[in-house]
């Protein structure tokens, strides 16, 4: 019987969202045992949790597409000469080749809401609810967060009004009577439930957890994260610092571990990791970051390679130049590969760091210049630097040359982490692909993805981003 209640609570969750109906408007014929029913057994709350954890793991997702799409779309990565045609369109900022594939974030959405609305309910603890609650606000957020750089401008960076976030529900709904058609909420209604969703999963939390799920630690991180897109530049400092004084065991490596902490499960600096188990979970020779980023094996693409203007901007002796990239040959061209996704879990298969220590420092780094605190922004800009064995930046650059060697760092330590995009993004910065001699200016309706046609067709609320 209880296997029986898992699989129809899963099913009553996750059918909602299978087709292209409106986001929680197309449902499967109702199941036999009600999500109410499902919900008070705790082992039918833990598949269901794992169930949210799922979804973050295909290449539609942060499998890959998290990952590169932001990188090919700004101007961090190319296509290789000779390559499978992967991310072609995205490359040169084709109209709708976007990363609108995350709408279909409302399925795990839905599923987080259902544990949200019944973990209280269940047979089990209170230290265990509290941590499970923890789990399903932090990627209810994170979700929301993702989706929300996707089809909205930041609420300080808004273009011609378009104030429009997303649709917000926050209410599981497991059958078509119990949904409605709504509209977009606005974007700074969007921040604030995830800021929301983020302070309470943090006061729910132990200080230490497991860094492949939800923690306390990643939770002060990605808070800190959405200050820094929202420019609430204290509140960036304040969330940043606690994950970096309570790590919950990640660590800031030292040079010579850099490249060997991407073969890590975790990875050392990670403070929260999507976890892929090699057996079961490999993404596998078509769609896995190992197989689009490098050569290291046989039957892999090997797409997708550093821009000519990136390298550049590594020193000579930068490690992350030095040793976390090789030179190759692929198709008589002479390229550059990565070697942070090198098929450490297994053939194919590499654990993906959402959030890194080295990410919050430059959070903190940023929000440090933004309120004019130059030197302790260049305290935290100097430890990546150093580490790096990159030449420090001195002590005279200050204001707006400080951000911009800021942001110049960011693409130096976050490269194929999916971070160059939404950071010219959120700064209103216009994209210029030297590689092509294209420009994407901040005002061109391309920098938003457009929501899925069908969804818009079937709900008259729901208003389509402009240009689409």
């Amino acid at each position: 019987m209880l296997k029986k209640q898992v699989i129809n609570i899963l099913l009553a969750a996750s059918a909602l969202v299978a087709t292209s109906c409106s986001d929680l408007l197309d449902t499967a014929p109702k199941q036999s045992v009600s999500p109410d029913v499902a919900l008070k057994d705790i082992t039918g709350v833990r598949s269901l949790l794992i169930s949210v954890y799922d979804r973050l793991q295909p290449n539609t997702y942060y499998g890959a597409r998290m990952m590169v799409a932001p990188e090919i779309m700004a101007d961090n990565v190319r296509l290789t000469n000779t390559n499978s045609n992967r991310y072609f369109n995205e490359r040169v900022n084709a109209p709708s080749a976007h990363m609108q594939q995350f709408w279909a974030n409302y399925a795990a959405i839905n599923e987080a809401n259902f544990i949200i609305k019944g973990i209280d309910g269940a047979n089990t603890t209170t230290t265990e609810k509290a941590q499970i609650k923890g789990e399903a606000l932090f990627l209810r957020a994170l979700l929301y967060f993702d989706m929300a750089r996707v089809f909205a401008y930041e609420p300080t960076k808004i273009v011609g009004g378009a104030n429009l976030g997303l649709i917000l529900r926050t209410e599981p709904t497991d059958d078509v009577s119990k949904a409605d058609f709504k509209s977009r909420s606005t974007i700074e209604e969007t921040y604030q439930l995830i800021e929301k969703d983020l302070k309470e999963a943090i006061s729910l939390f132990p200080a230490t957890g497991n860094r492949f799920r939800a923690n306390k630690a990643a939770a002060n991180a990605l808070l800190a994260r959405v200050y820094l897109y929202w420019e609430k530049y204290a509140d960036a400092i304040t969330y940043a610092t606690a994950a970096i004084d309570a790590p919950n065991g990640a660590t800031f490596v030292t040079g010579a571990n850099y490249t060997s902490a991407f073969t890590s499960a975790p990875n050392p600096e990670s403070f929260f990791e999507i976890n892929y188990v090699q057996a079961t979970e490999s993404l596998g020779v078509n769609e896995s970051m190992h197989s689009l980023t490098t050569n290291l094996t046989t039957g892999n693409w090997a797409d997708v390679i550093p821009t000519n203007e990136l390298l550049a901007l590594y020193e000579a002796t930068d490690i992350r130049r030095t040793s976390a990239m090789f030179s190759a040959t692929k198709g008589g061209e002479a390229v550059v590969f990565s070697r942070k996704f090198p098929g450490a879990r297994g053939p194919f298969t590499d654990n993906i760091p959402v959030i890194r220590f080295s990410e919050v420092l430059l959070i903190r780094a940023e929000a440090y210049a933004a309120t004019g605190k130059d030197d302790l922004a260049l305290v935290d800009l100097n430890r990546i630097r150093t580490r790096a064995s990159a030449t420090p930046v001195a002590a005279t650059v200050k204001g707006a040359d400080l951000i911009d060697a800021i942001m110049r760092e960011r693409r130096l330590e976050l490269y194929l982490e999916g971070h160059r995009f939404f950071d010219l993004k959120r700064r209103g910065q216009t994209i210029t692909k030297a590689s092509l001699s294209a420009v994407v200016p901040y005002d061109d309706f391309r920098i938003l993805a457009p929501l899925p046609v069908a969804q818009v067709q079937l709900n008259k609320n729901l208003k389509q981003n402009r240009g689409y």
